[in-house]
């Protein structure tokens, strides 16, 4: 299948995917909603959610309290009550996407026979989600970090969730008997492969040339599946269904 094709594809699926679960919550917590006080855990669920689908189909550039307010059903006055800023709702809905983009990490590589099958399937899945280039939110919560602590803590802890999901597929390698080249550990391999696929979704952000991201992506994974002491042919392919 071509880049392109594939890009649209995949597009599609995954946002099509985000859409339908915000939209299902909001539809299941629209009747909690009504008649709860405004203060309520269930009003800023609904907020989230609304933030959400206006990032995926706006992008950050695009993004004001006023259309996540009406995305969400609410005012104006209602969305500061609960978070304050537009800084504050998008740090939230950071954490919220997190936390999804987590699990679906997570669902991506059960089933995995192999550590290096459950590695190439989470490559594979990182395609998927850079493909809707949602790193534009993390990258200004990092530029954000170097002004504000608080920014600069939610962003440490992005990157530990992260670096915990790969340090934990290379535990797995480890004892499965295998080994990592000579100085590395299942925590310094890891940091490497967070920098170095960060910057290849950075690329990818700015760029937005699908096949060199692509090409990038799958050679980083190439070289992370060497040191650990696997050829990549040992690997499912990047445009497989996982």
């Amino acid at each position: 299948m071509g880049v392109a094709r594939l890009a649209g594809t995949v597009k599609g699926r995954v946002r099509a995917m985000i859409d339908d679960y915000a939209q299902d919550g909001q539809g299941k917590r629209s009747q909690a909603v009504s008649g709860e006080r405004e203060g309520g855990l269930e009003r800023r669920e609904q907020i989230l959610l609304a933030a959400w689908r206006v990032l995926s189909q706006a992008g950050f550039e695009k993004i004001t309290t006023r259309r996540i307010a009406e995305a969400a059903g609410i005012n104006i006055a209602t969305l500061h009550y609960h978070f304050g800023s537009k800084e504050a709702v998008l740090t939230e809905t950071l954490r919220y996407a997190q936390r999804w983009t987590d699990q679906q990490m997570r669902s991506a590589i059960v089933g995995s026979q192999t550590s290096a099958e459950a590695l190439t399937r989470a490559f594979a899945h990182t395609w998927k989600l850079m493909l809707l280039r949602p790193g534009v939110l993390r990258f200004d919560l990092v530029v954000r970090a170097f002004r504000d602590s608080d920014a600069k803590q939610e962003a440490l802890s992005v990157y530990g969730t992260y670096r915990g999901f790969i340090e934990e597929i290379i535990e797995k390698h480890l004892a499965e008997g295998g080994r990592l080249a000579s100085g590395l550990t299942a925590q310094t391999l890891a940091d490497y492969m967070v920098t170095v696929v960060d910057g290849v979704i950075l690329h990818h952000t700015l760029s937005g040339d699908d096949a060199a991201a692509e090409r990038n992506l799958d050679m980083v994974r190439n070289q992370v599946l060497q040191l650990m002491g696997m050829p990549s042919e040992a690997a499912i392919g990047m445009d497989s269904s996982c």
